[in-house]
């Protein structure tokens, strides 16, 4: 990286440096009095740089940018760090190169990959969990043959890529796989996903301080030149450790609208910004102003709409309750014709009854009428 690049950072070795202290030294004084725990991971002994976007990249890739370190986390050449290094190759072809044979060429050109596991076998020997979760907690790193990487995730599961150990592809069909391999031991994995928060490891607990901040200070400037708007998208900048607090390296200063605290806001108010960095006052008042009336503004025409919205809301309301009264009179009038109706032709059949049944009276009286003069004529006759 070259210097130019180095002194627009806003970071200063200095900060990173007494930052890097601390935490190795809490580091130390966890790890020798803590207890083992079987749920974390034996080799998590890594320092972390986290680093905090104000917005999510619009576009994410799988495998991560590789950033060069001066000093490697898996060096070929230190055998004090003990780098283990895992390959899945490729043995569905029976002309493949066995495992044994691949491990031989890796030691004879001096790279310290310690296993070699076909793909059949992960298959079938790993299939449970718990024997892919020994398998991700066995190694530092893990590298895979370019032409499977599409078949891996449902093999592996869930855990390499929790543990940001998903293998990463390496053309071993060409004569020039071990300068590959060498590259990617010599570089940390960057990994701009959809999310705002990035962790990058960039020294481990065994390496010196001097090296660590090294390490920090390249990573910052080759991370920041892939993120999108570069220093602008850039909130804030951690170290850290697996189990330890973030400590803050950098903070970038807070938007205009976000919440001010009462000392700085009555110095915004007299339209005066102090500058949280260098402790100069600047003079804001107009971009205060103007940022007042602004929400003022906004602030008139969302109740406005509001109003507006509410108004409309009601004549809906008032409309829909006036078409559902009408509806209702009209059933109801519908329903009084129809009983109007249904009275009226039971009146009819009334009265037509009443006049038979006085039809039948009137001809049963004349025929009793009939009988009795049929009497007295026969008396007279006697």
């Amino acid at each position: 990286m070259s210097s130019s690049s180095s002194s627009s950072s806003p970071v200063t070795r200095e900060t990173v440096s007494s930052a890097v202290a601390a935490l190795t030294k809490w580091m130390r004084s966890n790890s020798a009095s803590s207890k083992p725990s079987l749920l974390l991971d034996e080799r998590d002994d890594f320092i972390i740089l986290q680093l905090s976007l104000r917005s999510i990249p619009s576009t994410a890739r799988v495998n991560p940018y590789l950033l060069s370190l001066p000093h490697p986390l898996f060096p070929t050449s230190d055998l004090a760090i003990g780098t283990s290094v895992c390959v899945i190759i490729d043995d569905r072809n029976p002309s493949s190169v066995p495992a044994s044979s691949f491990l031989d060429k890796a030691k004879e050109v001096g790279l310290p990959i310690s296993e070699a596991v076909g793909i059949n076998t992960l298959r079938t020997d790993y299939r449970p969990f718990e024997s892919r979760r020994k398998l991700c907690a066995s190694y530092d790193l893990f590298l895979a043959d370019k032409r499977i990487i599409p078949l891996l995730p449902k093999l592996i599961g869930k855990t390499f890529f929790v543990k940001k150990k998903n293998p990463l592809p390496v053309n071993f069909e060409r004569t020039g796989w071990p300068e590959q391999v060498k590259k990617i031991l010599g570089s940390t994995f960057f990994y701009l996903r959809t999310g705002t928060c990035i962790g990058i490891r960039v020294g481990r607990l065994c390496m010196k301080v001097d090296e660590i901040v090294d390490n920090v200070m390249r990573v910052i400037d080759e991370a920041v030149e892939i993120v999108p708007k570069k220093w602008g998208n850039v909130r804030s900048l951690h170290l850290k450790a697996v189990e330890s607090l973030a400590l803050p390296i950098y903070q970038a200063l807070p938007e205009i609208g976000l919440k001010i605290d009462a000392g700085e806001r009555k110095s915004l108010e007299s339209g005066e910004v102090k500058n949280l960095e260098s402790g100069e006052v600047l003079d804001g008042g107009d971009e205060v102003k103007e940022e007042k009336s602004e929400k003022a503004s906004e602030k008139k025409g969302n109740k406005e709409k509001r109003k507006k919205e509410a108004k409309d809301g009601e004549e809906e309301k008032k409309i829909k309750k006036n078409k559902k009264e009408k509806n209702e009179g009209e059933i109801v009038k519908a329903k009084g014709e129809k009983k109007a109706k249904k009275d009226k032709l039971e009146g009819q059949n009334v009265k037509g009854n009443g006049k038979e049944k006085m039809k039948k009276k009137r001809s049963k009286g004349e025929m009793v009428e009939t009988t009795e003069k049929k009497g007295k004529r026969s008396k007279i006759r006697v």
